[in-house]
């Protein structure tokens, strides 16, 4: 038996107003300290889900990544003259091409989560444990939700099928 109960309208949107306001700060601090780092955020990202996901094709690295493929591909020739991803021949179609992240660039997402978790662990040194564990937990929990609100979303506008 569900005992949740609606929440209260007035609540609700005071909350989603506080953490809309709170999620824009926090996107611009971040904003704020990668100024500091060498690179391309966009084709690091790129970067970062072909190492997550494996080889792909432009396409649906774009899909992945919430971008065009025109732009995925001017972020691709960079990462491919900086030696981070490689062109493979697709098995599945000999007129296409995969993308694969090389040695190189598998070590180069590995130094860029390095630093993300070094800066994170100094922002939550001075915080008990049980509220560090629970704003991973809400945090994932927020990134899951809202990543199912996207998918309802693109498939009632038809970019889905």
């Amino acid at each position: 038996m569900d005992t949740r109960t609606e929440p209260d309208v007035d609540d609700l949107r005071t909350a989603a107003d506080r953490v809309a306001h709170e999620v824009g700060r926090l996107a611009r601090v971040l904003t704020h300290l990668r100024r500091h780092e060498k690179g391309d955020l966009a084709a690091a990202h790129v970067l970062t889900h072909l190492a997550e996901a494996g080889p792909q094709r432009v396409g649906a690295i774009a899909h992945a990544v919430g971008t065009d493929p025109s732009t995925v591909s001017r972020q691709v020739a960079a990462l491919v003259a900086a030696g981070f991803v490689e062109r493979r021949a697709d098995p599945d179609d000999g007129r296409a091409h995969l993308l694969a992240v090389t040695d190189a660039g598998l070590r180069c997402c590995e130094e860029g989560r390095r630093k993300k978790v070094e800066l994170i662990a100094t922002v939550l040194s001075g915080w008990p444990a049980e509220s560090r564990h629970l704003l991973a937990d809400l945090i994932g929990r927020f990134a899951d939700d809202t990543k199912e609100l996207d998918r309802r979303i693109t498939r009632r506008s038809g970019g889905e099928s």
